[in-house]
């Protein structure tokens, strides 16, 4: 049976396994707390946006034929999240109401909002209530095939693809269509 790499990936960290395709999932996986000192109880296996069921052979849960494999690895902890908001500031002019860019103009001291896609018009927003509408909640930025939100994401790393308009995480961007062009989504 031939011999697979592995790499394990925990908070920007690797570390490489080697392992047999007939290999039971659950004792890689064993290996692999051992060397980062965690119980297996408090993180979760992904590999290609699911979670690893360690009672299959690495060639049932993986059916691949690569020899590098990478399985990114979460603390459970970390998963409890739903309640929390992830502001991060917008590199664009957002419309507050729905999220989309939109125009700025300023009259009379005061800001206004217009014309975004759903032709929403803020107007009266004073200098110092600007920033406060411009922030983005992560949480709501989702993988449209597996549905996970961007803070969840290794690396916070998204892609849109040009052709049918999805945003796609990198464990996802495997199972699309190679042909169609993908762009970094902050840009």
């Amino acid at each position: 049976m031939t011999e697979v790499n592995i790499e394990f990936i925990y908070q920007g960290n690797t570390i490489k396994i080697q392992a047999t395709r007939n290999e039971y999932m659950k004792d890689i996986i064993k290996r692999y707390s051992i060397k980062i000192s965690k119980d297996t109880n408090e993180v979760l296996f992904m590999y290609n946006g699911s979670k690893i069921n360690e009672d299959l052979k690495l060639l049932e849960e993986i059916n691949h034929k690569d020899e590098d494999i990478k399985i990114l690895v979460y603390n459970i902890n970390d998963k409890n999240i739903e309640n929390k908001e992830i502001l991060k500031q917008s590199k664009d002019v957002i419309c507050p109401e729905c999220g989309e860019i939109c125009l700025i103009n300023i009259k009379d001291y005061k800001i206004i909002l217009n014309n975004c896609q759903k032709k929403h018009k803020i107007e009266s927003i004073l200098f110092d209530e600007y920033n406060n509408l411009q922030k983005i909640n992560e949480l709501h930025i989702l993988c449209d095939i597996c549905k996970k939100n961007k803070s969840e994401i290794y690396n916070n790393q998204l892609y849109k693809c040009c052709k049918c308009k999805i945003i796609i995480c990198p464990l996802c961007k495997s199972k699309h269509n190679k042909e169609d062009k993908l762009i970094d989504y902050e840009l």
